[in-house]
């Protein structure tokens, strides 16, 4: 992966986190949790596309092997996660278990199905089914593709019930391909050198809109602020920090934010529930204190995941 974007990973990645962190007077900071997920699935179809779409064009793409890398990569984590949210909580084998045992509980428009168990894994369900597609999407990509996409997506947005925002808009595999196939978008213009101006001054415009989407966040139709209310500031961002030539991307190709980016995936699946036994287990505390021990909690924990997992076992 472009070295920028894995480190980019991490600061969205904080910005999920602290959309599950409440306590006292810290709120969660919902924008940054559906600024975060619409970031993660716009950079997994750049990635794929960057890393697989010549292999599916020259007709050289095995996608067998493709999908065992994807599931090898994240399932024995997940597996890892559940049986301690298991462990932890008492809850029975039931069906919902079973659906997040094997990556559907998205595909249920129902919060307690979809948020069941380890809720974060509802990203991965939806992933599992943007990567099962991404061959033949990137295979049939065109303007007549991007714009049946499009026409679907508006549709979705406008007639959506107010209250299956988050079941349709937010958690719906359907409606998550569309930020998915962005980034295969994004992908084809990058590769094409169809990009924007590279520098220091315009990374740091982008992260001031960025900073300005998010404070507006609140005060946006809660159809639009899943995703659309970020694709505007995203896509550019992705597409300029790919060039890697500001003094921002600079420092996210330093050491420290390097290995922050590679224990992304570790501190996704696990910082909810363990902010949550944090909370409370732990004795009162000052908010900013306890923000800090869950932050290194979470951090130290994910880094020995990533040890374990990803270099002793090499999945």
């Amino acid at each position: 992966m472009i070295a920028t974007l894995q480190s980019l990973r991490f600061i969205f990645m904080m910005m999920i986190f602290m959309s599950h962190y409440a306590y006292r007077d810290i709120r969660a900071f919902d924008a940054g949790g559906d600024c975060g997920v619409a970031f993660f699935f716009l950079l997994s179809g750049f990635v794929c596309s960057l890393g697989y779409g010549r292999q599916v064009q020259k007709g050289t793409f095995n996608y067998g092997n493709f999908i065992l890398r994807r599931i090898r990569r994240v399932y024995p984590l997940h597996l890892l996660c559940l049986f301690f949210y298991l462990l932890v909580s008492h809850s029975p084998f039931d069906m919902k278990v079973f659906l997040n045992l094997l990556l559907l509980q998205s595909w249920v428009p129902e919060a307690d199905w979809y948020f069941s168990c380890n809720a974060v894994s509802w990203f991965l369900s939806s992933l599992l089914f943007c990567y099962l597609l991404f061959p033949c999407a990137y295979r049939y990509i065109s303007n007549s593709l991007s714009l049946l996409i499009l026409v679907a997506c508006i549709t979705t947005y406008c007639l959506t019930p107010y209250d299956r925002v988050n079941a349709i808009l937010y958690v719906s595999p359907l409606v998550r391909f569309a930020d998915f196939y962005l980034g295969m978008l994004l992908c084809r213009l990058y590769e094409r050198n169809i990009t924007l101006p590279g520098s220091g001054r315009a990374e740091v415009l982008l992260m001031i809109a960025l900073v300005f989407t998010l404070a507006v966040y609140p005060y946006t139709d809660s159809k639009f602020r899943n995703a659309p209310l970020y694709w505007l500031v995203l896509i550019p961002l992705i597409l300029v920090f790919a060039q890697q030539k500001g003094a921002i991307s600079r420092w996210l190709k330093s050491k420290p934010m390097m290995f922050l980016g590679s224990i992304t995936m570790p501190i996704f699946l696990t910082h909810q529930m363990l902010i949550g036994i944090l909370l409370h287990r732990l004795p009162k505390m000052p908010a900013m204190l306890m923000l800090f021990v869950c932050i290194f909690v979470v951090l130290v924990i994910s880094w020995g995941i990533q040890i374990i997992f990803y270099r002793l076992l090499r999945l």
